[in-house]
């Protein structure tokens, strides 16, 4: 039962991680189309994600990340080096560009994939490879984040909910993801700062499928969290400069 378990967790993950991907790759293709500049973009960013993977295989294959030693390792050759990427991504005009031919309601939605995240982290407590603290049971409450995606994008494709209240749920959703990767980097390498007697991460949390947990999921909720705010606060500006000139 435990192995159908874990099982059908890596499947999910799998999945996840291929969905996610193929999103980012529609996305790009989708600003390629609309701006030609950036017509070799989609073939840079499969390119990447093709060598990211291949690295994120080497790392599982050479059992470098079973260490938990410190330096934390995860952290420094795992979620820094793809967040170093992203945030280069972020200050590049190719993302503004991308928020101003996306939709609002869009960048907060594409956050529900969190709900699945969470599900897959619940499960890796159930098979033991995590501890009940990383999970919804315990103090990790990212799954709000999730749930609360899917009105908020509702209520702001009807312009229900103003741009200061979804600019806040991005923080909050921000603030949330970081005490969940606090629990995550204190499992495992500073585990009595949680309350734990020794580490609990399990080895299979440093491989793959479960590296994309760290490796993709966590760095891309924060990377659109940060495009949704960037997108917002232009549109703010957009109002506010419309109305001056009534």
């Amino acid at each position: 039962m435990l192995k159908q378990k874990n099982m059908f967790l890596e499947v999910l993950t799998v999945a996840l991680g291929i969905f996610l991907i193929f999103i980012i790759l529609r996305s790009v293709k989708q600003l390629a189309v609309a701006k030609d500049q950036y017509k070799n973009l989609p073939a840079q960013a499969a390119i990447f994600f093709a060598v990211w993977l291949l690295y994120l295989s080497i790392l599982s294959y050479t059992e470098i990340l079973y260490d938990f030693s410190l330096p934390p390792k995860l952290p420094l050759l795992v979620v820094m080096p793809i967040l170093l990427v992203f945030t280069i991504s972020f200050f590049r005009k190719a993302s503004a560009d991308f928020v101003t031919i996306t939709s609002v309601s869009w960048l907060i939605y594409i956050q529900a994939f969190r709900i699945i995240v969470e599900l897959i982290i619940w499960g890796g407590n159930e098979v033991g490879m995590l501890p009940l603290i990383t999970t919804f049971e315990g103090s990790n409450i990212d799954v709000v984040v999730g749930l609360t995606a899917v009105p908020m994008a509702y209520y702001a494709k009807k312009d229900k909910v103003s741009n200061t209240a979804l600019i806040l749920w991005n923080i909050a959703g921000l603030l949330i993801l970081a005490n969940t990767v606090r629990l995550f980097i204190s499992a495992g390498y500073f585990p009595e700062s949680i309350g734990l007697s020794e580490g609990e991460l399990g080895i299979g949390f440093v491989k793959l499928p479960y590296l994309l947990i760290g490796g993709l999921f966590m760095p891309l909720a924060v990377f659109i969290h940060a495009l949704s705010i960037k997108q917002l606060l232009a549109r703010r500006v957009d109002i506010k400069h419309i109305n001056a000139n009534k």
